[in-house]
């Protein structure tokens, strides 16, 4: 399995490490990590995946979510955070994946 890095300081999102190499059509291989500032402590957070205008969210557990199937299918796919509690919310920016066709 591989693992995508992620880190979310306050609402800037932003990719960590090496993001080279990647193919899409992979299946239950991508994984999802992420490094959380302060502002988020507290929260219950939820990793949203886009593709092909479709949104796939993953409840994050210890901060981290399988890549969805759909989105790993995907040349491009897009990630964004949103942490809710109580009545508030905070969300980040999106990044973007970029995958090579197989």
């Amino acid at each position: 399995m591989r693992t995508l890095t992620f880190v979310a300081d306050k609402q800037v999102l932003r990719k960590q490490g090496d993001f080279s190499g990647l193919v899409m059509g992979s299946s239950g291989y991508l994984r999802a990590q992420f490094t959380f500032s302060g502002d988020w402590t507290g929260y219950r957070k939820v990793a949203v995946f886009r593709c092909n205008g479709a949104e796939y969210p993953v409840l994050l557990s210890g901060n981290t979510c399988k890549v969805p199937d759909e989105a790993a299918a995907c040349q491009t796919f897009k990630v964004y955070v949103v942490g809710k509690s109580g009545d508030s919310q905070i969300r980040s920016g999106h990044v973007t994946v970029i995958q090579r066709r197989y």
